[in-house]
């Protein structure tokens, strides 16, 4: 928004206030909401707080005027007296640049550019009271919730699972066979018989799941060697939310056709590490079922989807925060694509993930743990992994959601027109089209000519892709073009993916 013409279309264009926007009418003083919303932007995913914009509301639809600020200079330094005394807020994120002032047809607008604040600066409040915190919730400024809170605090520390267990024993919590499992897998891995023969304590401690406590030399369990090696017993007794999932829904089963969980008696004491195991065996087995049935599902190597929902599930079981007691760790299988969903927000922005280079998990003893035998040994590489692997295969691309409550990551194994089975093959066939040959916009006269279709029969197949919004229309009579629609995600991974190739010189 760095022009006139620019903000007047933002505005024109704007239906509603919105996760990152929110406009106050600010004549001669400076509202005194703007401090809620700039404690729920900063602890979120940031935003801008537009100041001289009013939100006219009715039956039929929002609207936004400029009403402007009457003294713009005289409210921009009630701001920056008020954010940088600690105890009308606890911490000041913002920078010159962040606040402008823009004249907007002869009337002056506040621009207030917020940025999230990292997780070792959050809960950003207010008035020296630490539950004046606030989320944004959609349009809303809400004040959070005690857990909302813990959250936020737990969140300020990055290896959550390090904690000593001085209670605990290993003859008593811990799984024995699970413990022998996992040696026998670290041989696998290394081919070095000296861990076959180690005494387990000896071992558990080179693994890392033990650790020294100075204060009194004395080697404990940590919360993620619990969380990995634990009896369930044991196991709730720590983390009374622990709950681990898994669904394969493929087919028209009202239920589902095949399930495991940690509370079932079936499973035996299932840790994170039987669980890790068991269902990468689980995965695979679909992957198999539907390569032999439906080839047209995997283009590649089922071997290759194998490793990329190995990376998720890793993914899934090192950045779940165990305390969290709205979400469980589950996996779905559907027909289309896999599902992996944890307690707990990414620490990582979605871009962040998606760029790879910064892992930040919220486990780091679960995740040695991993890398012990030859997993994940990159770190931040699966988010990329994911990605270039649904772009090589002209898959869907994988969605990412994250909130206070969970992380949600889907991954499709068929293209963006399988996931639409309703829609007629002349409307497929132009979604094809325009999704494969790279050009921007096209022509109704060259998609037409192209594809060989009649006027009649073009326009019914535009017209579903239109309602789908898998197609964006620009332009009037015969400057009307067509191209693909993308979502915020599309876009960076096409960003980046435009980047990589400048910078390797392609």
């Amino acid at each position: 928004m760095k022009t006139e013409e620019n903000i007047i279309t933002f505005i024109n264009n704007l239906e509603a206030e919105n996760q990152d926007i929110e406009c106050k009418q600010c004549k001669r003083n400076l509202p005194k909401d703007v401090w809620s919303t700039y404690s729920a932007f900063a602890n979120t995913h940031g935003g801008k707080i537009i100041l001289g914009i009013t939100e006219i509301k009715n039956i039929k639809e929002n609207k936004f005027i400029i009403t402007g600020v009457e003294n713009p200079a005289k409210v921009c330094d009630d701001f920056w007296t008020c954010i940088s005394n600690t105890n009308k807020v606890n911490y000041n994120l913002l920078s010159n640049k962040d606040v402008q002032i823009e004249e907007i047809e002869g009337k002056s607008i506040i621009i207030i550019n917020v940025p999230e604040a990292t997780h070792q600066q959050k809960p950003i409040y207010l008035n020296n009271v630490l539950t004046n915190t606030y989320i944004r919730l959609n349009s809303a400024d809400v004040k959070v919730n005690i857990e909302q809170l813990q959250i936020l605090l737990r969140n300020r520390n990055l290896a959550q699972d390090v904690g000593l267990l001085k209670n605990y024993t290993i003859e008593r919590d811990l799984d024995l066979l699970s413990i022998q499992k996992y040696r026998q897998h670290i041989f696998e891995h290394t081919h070095d018989k000296k861990y076959l023969d180690m005494d387990i304590l000896k071992f558990l401690i080179q693994m890392g799941a033990l650790k020294l406590d100075y204060n009194d030399n004395k080697y404990y369990i940590t919360e993620g060697g619990l969380l990995f090696f634990g009896k369930i017993d044991a196991i709730i007794n720590r983390f009374p939310h622990f709950h681990l999932d898994y669904f394969d829904r493929r087919g028209n089963n009202a239920r589902w056709n095949d399930r495991v969980a940690s509370d079932d008696m079936s499973f035996l004491n299932l840790n994170l590490m039987n669980y890790f195991f068991l269902i990468m065996e689980k995965l695979q087995s679909t992957i198999k079922d539907d390569f032999e049935l439906e080839k047209n599902l995997i283009r590649k190597s089922p071997e290759n989807l194998l490793v990329i929902l190995r990376e998720a599930l890793i993914n899934m079981i090192v950045h779940a925060d165990y305390y969290v007691s709205t979400s469980s760790i589950i996996v779905n299988v559907y027909s289309n694509y896999y599902e992996f969903n944890n307690p707990g927000m990414m620490l990582v922005s979605t871009e962040e993930f998606i760029k790879g280079g910064n892992s930040c998990p919220r486990n780091t003893v679960i995740m040695t743990l991993f890398r012990r035998l030859g997993l994940s040994e990159r770190a931040g590489s699966g988010g990329p992994e994911i990605f270039d692997f649904a772009i090589t295969n002209s898959f869907k691309q994988p969605q990412v959601e994250t909130n206070f409550k969970e992380t949600n990551i889907k991954i499709w194994r068929v293209d963006v027109i399988s996931t639409y089975p309703n829609l007629s093959k002349e409307a497929k066939l132009i979604f094809t089209y325009i999704d494969k040959n790279g050009k921007n916009k096209y022509t109704a006269k060259e998609l037409k000519e192209e594809l060989k279709l009649s006027k009649y029969v073009f326009q019914r197949a535009i017209k579903e892709l239109s309602d789908t919004d898998l197609i964006v229309i620009t332009g009037n009579g015969r400057g009307r073009a067509y191209s693909k629609s993308l979502t915020k995600l599309e876009l960076y991974v096409g960003v980046q993916k435009l980047a990589d190739r400048l910078r390797m010189g392609n």
